[in-house]
């Protein structure tokens, strides 16, 4: 908040360490990581991933109680939910 309010520009290392709020800082070709990134996303369930980025995106315009409302309801609509929890469980 501090950050959107005051428009303070913060550098990539301060993002990462300070705030927590980059994952990857990198020396090379940003296209690479983003290529990494893009083929562990894609190598995930597509009903998953489309279901997630349905929350994350509807959750922009929600109040939280209403955002995780609608995360639940995507939850239980999935047929796939039941994989993904017995993959977690037995990890």
């Amino acid at each position: 908040l501090e950050l959107v309010l005051t428009g303070r520009i913060i550098g990539a290392d301060e993002a990462e360490f300070r705030w927590g709020i980059v994952r990857v800082v990198c020396e090379g070709s940003v296209v690479d990581e983003a290529v990494k990134v893009a083929s562990d996303i894609a190598s995930k369930g597509r009903i998953a991933v489309n279901l997630g980025k349905e929350a994350v995106n509807a959750a922009f315009e929600m109040s939280l109680a209403e955002a995780l409302r609608f995360e639940k309801r995507l939850f239980h609509a999935s047929k796939d939910r039941k994989v993904g929890i017995f993959s977690v469980l037995s990890d």
